[in-house]
């Protein structure tokens, strides 16, 4: 499979729906294919992305409404995977969270907050901007 010119991103939007996902997942196995990730990365790739995308499918639009959201990915000339996810929902940076707590008992920690500890545990490198409406959400992954 070619690898997108450096610069070029490959980008698939669908509803944001929890049908959706196996679609996004086989869409950015597609893209580390074309970085060669490693089999042994393979699973933090999809763990993060359906981490980050199960985030937007349940909070980022109103109950009851959903929207698109947008998959990209690329791969730069150093080899680097970049997964991009875009959604025009609610406007909300997962990283200004404070980290979780993981001393305290589990029965007293609050709920939610460990998907986003997640994505910066197993990614290389993640950054969230709001821009032109939209929520955009990016990770990376080196070779």
């Amino acid at each position: 499979m070619a690898t997108p010119d450096e610069g070029e991103r490959r980008w698939l939007v669908l509803p944001a729906e929890l049908e959706s996902l196996a679609a996004f997942q086989e869409f950015v196995r597609e893209g580390a294919r074309s970085a060669s990730l490693p089999e042994e990365r393979l699973w933090k790739l999809e763990l993060a992305l359906e981490e980050a995308l199960v985030n937007v499918f349940r909070y980022a639009y109103p109950p009851g409404r959903s929207g698109p959201v947008e998959v990209g990915w690329s791969v730069e000339a150093t080899g680097r995977l970049s997964v991009t996810i875009r959604d025009t929902g609610q406007p909300f940076d997962p990283l200004a969270r404070e980290p979780p707590d993981l001393t305290s008992a589990i029965e007293s920690r609050p709920e939610g907050g460990l998907g986003i500890y997640l994505l910066r545990q197993v990614t290389d490198g993640v950054a969230y901007r709001r821009e032109e409406g939209m929520n955009q959400l990016t990770f990376h992954f080196q070779p």
